[in-house]
């Protein structure tokens, strides 16, 4: 496939949403939070993780689905750092994103190593490029963070922050989202950002 005639399929936030929910339904990995989208990846998906040296540096990213669809590589600096576990939870529930919802475009491209999908991917229109990893992105983002969960945890985020005499989330609600995203970050096992995402794109925030 010449990548300048790449053309995104069209898949909607519903029918993403949908693919997240049911992926997690399905396995006991994905039953109790965090979701344990590590194993999810290697035993219930039966993918290989493997741990590549430098990854990051050599193609900009924490993970990446190869074309045979059976093999997750991740950067092993981050694999092994503790400090890096929520980055690489999402990377990996990002590439489980395109391996559910780009899986025959990936199967059809089969590039032989991390460094040709590279060089595959920054050769694609920007736009392109950009919506394939929107869908990966929510895909992650739904897969890791239930909204029945998110709301539960929310209550309970205000309820701990009102007690402590916090009430007006009207003054700065961006920042009030922000701060309880962090606050609520250790349920999900991802960062804050990712919660504060989520609250804005499930349509929790600003609260009723």
């Amino acid at each position: 496939m010449d990548p300048k005639q790449f053309r995104a399929p069209y898949i909607g936030k519903d029918r993403i949403w949908q693919a997240a929910d049911e992926l997690r339904a399905k396995f006991a990995s994905g039953a109790q939070l965090p979701v344990n989208v590590l194993d999810m990846a290697e035993f219930d998906l039966g993918l290989e993780i493997v741990p590549a040296d430098n990854l990051r540096e050599r193609c900009d990213t924490e993970a990446i689905l190869l074309g045979d669809l059976q093999t997750i590589l991740v950067d092993k600096r981050s694999f092994t750092n503790p400090k890096q576990e929520y980055r690489l939870r999402f990377s990996v529930a990002h590439e489980l994103g395109h391996y559910v919802l780009h899986g025959d475009i990936y199967a059809g491209i089969r590039p032989p190593s991390a460094e040709a999908w590279f060089d595959f991917i920054s050769n694609i229109p920007d736009e392109q490029y950009s919506w394939i990893e929107w869908h990966a992105y929510e895909f992650a983002g739904r897969l890791l963070v239930p909204p029945d969960a998110l709301a539960t945890s929310l209550a309970g985020a205000m309820q701990v922050a009102e007690s402590a005499g916090f009430k007006d989330w009207a003054k700065d609600p961006d920042m009030a989202r922000d701060f309880l995203g962090g606050y609520m970050a250790k349920v999900f096992n991802v960062s804050g950002e990712v919660v504060s995402k989520r609250l804005r794109i499930e349509k929790l925030w600003p609260p009723s």
